[in-house]
């Protein structure tokens, strides 16, 4: 018998964590351009930000250069990349000086990630931002390509908190997203968890 899942979270109808999101809205917009494959993992934690932010949108593609909506807003608003250029200024800079109406996040491995990145010159020409205090992830169900990375739920959520000034700003979206950890693993098994992420299961 087929495994049912939820519609709106893709989760198994076990797993589903609708109930623990109540949808708020962002002191800026989110837009999230995300890689096919990411789209299809089960585990991806874009979704948690789309059902948990009223103001955020998930765009999927690689190329997006004939994608009208982004070149919109490309040009009408102030628009800022969360990622890690060579000329990337550090959020307490930016937000010293500005608070941009949209930041833009891309989603998918970092290998993806770059990938849209450089399949996309209009988005190499906007101003980068990354993260000045990185949190320490919790994403341990998926391998992490090294230290300081984030997941795209807790980058937004980090981000987010530094620019409204509120320390507990969207907590809801990082308690689903430890929620959605736990019912992987307790799915998988503690010995299978242990097996195939013990460089993250030991920190634990």
């Amino acid at each position: 018998m087929p495994r049912i899942n939820c519609p709106r979270c893709q989760r198994p109808e076990k797993q589903c964590y609708c109930k623990a999101l109540k949808e708020e809205k962002a002191c800026m917009d989110v837009i999230i351009l995300q890689h096919p494959r990411e789209s299809r993992h089960p585990l991806n934690t874009a979704r948690i930000v789309e059902m948990g932010i009223s103001n955020c949108e998930v765009w999927i593609g690689e190329d997006f250069s004939n994608h009208q909506p982004l070149q919109r807003v490309m040009a009408e608003k102030s628009c800022y990349l969360l990622f890690p250029g060579i000329n990337a200024k550090t959020s307490q800079e930016v937000l010293a000086k500005e608070r941009p109406e949209v930041i833009i996040i891309l989603d998918g491995t970092w290998r993806k990630a770059k990938k849209i990145y450089y399949s996309n010159p209009p988005l190499q020409q906007l101003p980068c931002i990354e993260l000045k205090h990185i949190p320490r992830s919790d994403y341990r169900i998926r391998k992490a390509p090294g230290e300081g990375a984030l997941s795209t739920v807790e980058a937004t959520v980090a981000l987010l908190r530094e620019a409204s000034q509120t320390p507990a700003a969207h907590q809801a979206l990082l308690n689903t997203f430890e929620l959605m950890i736990e019912q992987q693993i307790n799915s998988m098994g503690q010995e299978v968890f242990l097996k195939n992420y013990p460089q993250t299961s030991d920190r634990y």
